[in-house]
């Protein structure tokens, strides 16, 4: 099963997202992430927080929605305010992070709503 994180530069939500997608993957997924816009490089603030939590960032940069399988199973809006772009997917889900200002909120939410996802989708 294809799941595609998507926002609008990939340098932190989205690739966020991706990395913990990957972190609790069981085998049965390919995970990936994409930006409308994609930054330069990878968020520092972001980068930071997920090295305090025990996760490397090293191997993640942003790419752009080129980048992706033509179709996926599951396409997740992270919540950046902006329109995503139509994607083929059978399944699309929104994380609503668009008001949650404080990064390392954030990124347990991400944490939090990735896990979420992937055992809704292990059990069906």
């Amino acid at each position: 099963m294809k799941i595609a994180f998507v926002c609008n530069g990939n340098s932190f939500k989205s690739l966020i997202g991706e990395r913990f997608g990957n972190e609790f993957n069981d085998g049965s997924f390919e995970i990936y992430s994409a930006g409308t816009n994609p930054a330069e490089k990878i968020n520092e603030a972001g980068e930071k927080i997920m090295k305090a939590k025990g996760y490397s960032m090293e191997g993640y940069s942003p790419s752009s929605m080129d980048e992706l399988p033509e179709k996926v199973d599951v396409l997740v809006k992270m919540g950046c305010d902006i329109d995503c772009p139509i994607h083929h997917a059978d399944k699309v889900v929104n994380f609503g992070l668009e008001g949650i200002k404080d990064k390392e909120k954030c990124v347990e939410m991400i944490e939090l709503k990735v896990k979420k996802l992937l055992e809704d989708l292990s059990q069906n």
